[in-house]
């Protein structure tokens, strides 16, 4: 059984595939990118699972998968691709051997492959965190948080308490997002990592401040103006967990320049990784900014 993989879901398109597969030799499902659902969990011997909801086939079910039409959705088309490779499924076009990372989607299926520890997380359209859902693939114990995995800065990022609550602030989402819904680990702050060629420079603590606003489903990333929960911490005070679980993430992502953000959770000594950053944030965030700016220039000369 064959996969196509393609945006173009017009009755037009889908009808002459339909018609094409009465005709074909071959078995073929011809699905969009937005049917699929990312499953991401540690805690088993494989930790990618990727669904069709259209089918309810797993990836692996197919013996080759051909990734086309993805102008708009590069991201999700990558992670199709590192996915089938980590699960030995043959696929076209070999262009996606080495992919860019362009969100967290693709991003999380890296460092699923390399090994680092990232939070229990489904990910993909509305429809396919809704689809997960009602079948009951995600954890069950709220809090989680859901966050788009295109954005940044904490825009499109919620703390969420219930499945009720997560459907309602996908209700008005874009079709073309993709969404994560991540276990929350319990924490009261969480670290940035600064690297240079994989190096770490500097690391940042904020710790879990009550908010003014009461907002609730903001409470897990508060960053107030002035960095008032903000401190700098040696890289010889963190935990071992820390610096060694976001290492490893800067190498599975070869970015010679990259800055982790992680959970460190202190019952069970282990870090979870959150999103590596490519970006050294050196004109937007003003907490700590000297330190970044002379790292930074420090390091330009390694550059080579």
């Amino acid at each position: 059984m064959k996969l196509i993989l393609a945006n173009n879901q017009t009755e037009k398109f889908k009808s002459f595939y339909a018609e094409l597969a009465l005709n074909s030799p071959v078995d073929f499902d011809y699905s969009c990118y937005s049917d699929l659902l990312f499953i991401f969990n540690n805690s088993t011997g494989q930790s990618i699972e990727v669904i069709n909801t259209a089918t309810r086939k797993n990836l692996s079910d197919y013996n080759g998968v051909y990734i086309n039409g993805y102008l708009n959705t590069y991201d999700t088309a990558a992670a199709v691709a590192l996915c089938c490779r980590a699960l030995g499924v043959p696929y076209v076009n070999k262009e996606f051997d080495n992919p860019v990372s362009l969100s967290k989607l693709s991003m999380n299926v890296k460092l699923n492959t390399g090994g680092v520890l990232t939070p229990y997380s489904v990910a993909g359209s509305d429809e396919a965190i809704k689809y997960a859902i009602e079948n009951s693939l995600i954890s069950g114990n709220y809090p989680m948080v859901l966050k788009r995995a295109d954005a940044d800065r904490g825009i499109d990022n919620f703390k969420t308490a219930s499945d009720e609550e997560t459907l309602g602030l996908l209700a008005d989402s874009n079709s073309d997002s993709i969404w994560f819904l991540q276990e929350y680990v319990e924490n009261t702050g969480y670290y940035l990592m600064t690297f240079y060629n994989g190096v770490p420079k500097f690391s940042i603590y904020r710790t879990l401040l009550e908010r003014p606003d009461g907002n609730k489903q903001k409470a897990h990333m508060y960053k107030p103006k002035g960095g008032t929960n903000a401190s700098l911490i040696a890289v010889e005070e963190l935990p071992k967990s820390v610096v060694n679980e976001c290492a490893k993430a800067v190498n599975v992502m070869n970015r010679q320049i990259a800055s982790v953000d992680c959970i460190y959770d202190e019952t069970s000594d282990k870090t979870y990784v959150l999103e590596v950053n490519y970006n050294p944030q050196l004109v937007t965030i003003e907490t700590f900014k000297e330190t970044r700016v002379r790292a930074f220039l420090d390091n330009l000369k390694e550059i080579k």
